[in-house]
């Protein structure tokens, strides 16, 4: 956004704050500060201790789409000021806000045309922030104010083809202005019920994104004015992507908050589980310094995590993995310990605190990488810090099969390596790259990564390291991600894979640690080889994701960590195999 669009904007924003609170201004058709208490249904599982998500309404007001010229009548935008509002019940503040934004489920009634023509009567309205009550009242109690505001307005294509983002940072600026003011001792139009003076911190933000709301998510976090504070709010503190589709941002960039990508197993709405590329994005960007981390949550679909909504557009079919689904009330409560988990990595002061969060989380680098979270069956992927990682292959380019990131030679013993670059191709448009098998085995994400194939047992990749980089004494852990490849002849079919890591010093002194018999990133990925007519294989009607291994460094005995000459992988377990492979490097935590 350009200064001067800044300050109008701005200024229309404040301006409209003002025609809101101003005695003698009349009130638009809206009843302000409605304080209906939205207490989460007794089969989400929550309890009436917490505190309850409020309706407010701070009525309607204007935004503008500056696209269109000034005697357009899509120029200026109405919005209502709704959602909701949670509160905590203990303590003084000041409290870190969180805002969750819902997806994309038409608000108004859809027309003959299929499109939800805007406005309308708010009676008609659909309130898709309301299916996150129980977020709210559960967020609210662990110590956050928590806003749900309706952006159904953001998402409408019945008011004119909207600028991406442009309508939400206006929307999301206008509920903060009106809870800044609140929070400041002014005018509380969230009602006398909702104790706000002194208890929200708006520069200590999160937000969480459900569907489009995650796309909205990372957009409105990297949007400059946001990352600056000159909105009166932000930078964005932390984001955390729900089922998170991709359409109007591309994920491929990086973010300067830490990120947590929630991917559903049998998301039926984003089938491809695409979210995955918000995490694979940071991973290549040069810049990026926060960590980053991915969950695969089985069983799992995309519209359980709303209550309003109704079951997934899409059936899985020939989806063994997803019969049954998880229980709609047990993945929401998944989503409330994994978010307050997560928050708590952002905002707790306790380092233990933060500690035990992160081990819940599975992204504690000095533990076994996780098979379930909260319960549940559960894999995650997890990029550390910039500070506390050194990477030796990711790869982002095919030279990183022959040289390695820190500059080694990098040797494949018995054994082929391909490289696939990231997105979705066939070999009949990239000619080569028929070991990725894009085209029928669905890697969420469809990130860069390697394949590796072998045939006999003792097959190696190894990657020397040059004098003055093998120090990894101030490193945990060596840390990697792999997959099984459910459509190669070389991996016996329902069977898992294993490998083993072996360190060795410029002495010669070596140490291999084996993977453990249960690794979950090596299970063979449930699904169906269907027959198909375009490829010599089928297609696989399963997922394969990438997600972590991790390997101790404490447990390479005999070796001397500070001066390292080789790292390899090495495929002595099994007879054959064929892994797809990726983020080779060490991590500390």
């Amino acid at each position: 956004m350009t200064p001067q669009r800044f300050s109008r904007v701005f200024l229309f924003l404040a301006a409209s704050l003002l025609a809101l609170t101003a005695c003698s201004a009349p009130l638009p058709p809206v009843i302000v500060a409605t304080q209906t208490q939205i207490a989460p249904p007794a089969s989400n599982g929550e309890t009436d201790a917490l505190p309850p998500a409020v309706e407010y309404n701070l009525g309607d007001a204007t935004i503008v789409q500056e696209r269109f010229p000034e005697d357009s009548r899509f120029r200026n935008m109405p919005v209502r000021l709704n959602g909701l509002i949670g509160v905590p019940s203990r303590g003084d503040g000041p409290f870190p806000v969180v805002v969750i934004l819902h997806g994309t489920h038409p608000g108004c009634p859809l027309d003959d045309m299929g499109v939800d023509r805007w406005p309308c009567d708010p009676d008609v309205e659909q309130r898709n922030y309301s299916g996150f009550a129980y977020l709210v009242s559960a967020l609210a109690d662990a110590g956050y104010v928590v806003l749900a505001p309706n952006i159904n307005a953001e998402n409408t294509f019945g008011f004119g083809e909207p600028v991406a983002g442009e309508r939400l940072e206006q929307l999301i600026g206008l509920h903060l202005l009106g809870l800044a003011e609140a929070a400041a001792g002014g005018d509380n139009r969230f009602g006398d019920d909702v104790r706000l003076a002194g208890r929200a911190d708006l520069s200590r933000l999160a937000l969480i994104g459900h569907s489009r709301g995650g796309d909205a998510s990372f957009a409105l976090a990297n949007d400059p004015d946001v990352l600056s504070g000159s909105l009166g709010y932000g930078p964005v503190d932390g984001v955390l992507q729900v089922a998170a589709a991709a359409a109007s941002v591309d994920p491929w960039t990086s973010i300067s908050a830490p990120l947590a990508t929630i991917l559903a197993g049998c998301d039926g709405d984003v089938v491809d589980q695409v979210g995955q590329a918000y995490f694979e994005g940071p991973r290549l960007a040069p810049d990026q310094t926060a960590w980053a981390a991915s969950v695969w949550l089985d069983r799992a679909n995309h519209n359980a995590f709303n209550t309003i909504l109704p079951g997934d557009m899409a059936v899985q079919r020939d989806r063994p993995d997803c019969e049954p689904l998880l229980d709609g009330k047990a993945q929401r409560a998944w989503l409330v310990d994994y978010a307050t988990d997560f928050l708590t990595t952002l905002f707790a002061d306790d380092p233990v605190a933060i500690g035990h969060a992160k081990e819940r989380l599975g992204i504690d680098v000095t533990t076994a990488a996780p098979d379930a979270l909260y319960g549940q069956p559960a894999r995650v992927a997890f990029l550390a810090p910039a500070a506390d990682r050194q990477t030796v292959m990711i790869p982002a380019d095919a030279d990183e099969l022959q040289t390695n990131r820190l500059g080694g030679a990098v040797t494949a013993d018995n054994l082929t390596s391909d490289f696939c670059p990231k997105g979705f191709y066939s070999a009949q448009t990239l000619p080569g790259s028929e070991p990725c098998r894009r085209n029928y085995v669905t890697v969420p994400g469809q990130p860069a990564h390697a394949v590796v194939s072998w045939q006999t047992p003792g097959a190696a990749l190894r990657f020397a390291l040059p004098e003055g980089v093998g120090d990894l004494s101030a490193f945990s852990t060596v840390s990697l991600r792999a997959a099984v490849d459910p459509a190669s002849p070389l991996n016996p079919a329902g069977q898992p894979q294993a490998i083993s890591v072996q360190i060795t010093d410029s002495a010669g002194n070596s140490a291999a640690v084996h993977t453990r018999p249960d690794e979950p990133a090596l299970g063979f990925p449930p699904g169906l080889m269907q027959d198909s007519s375009v490829t010599e294989t089928g297609f696989f009607t399963g997922r394969v994701p990438l997600t972590t291994i991790r390997f101790p460094l404490s447990s390479f005995a005999g070796v001397d960590l500070s001066d390292i000459a080789e790292v390899a992988l090495l495929f002595d377990q099994t007879s054959s195999g064929a892994l797809f492979v990726s983020d080779i490097e060490w991590v500390r935590p």
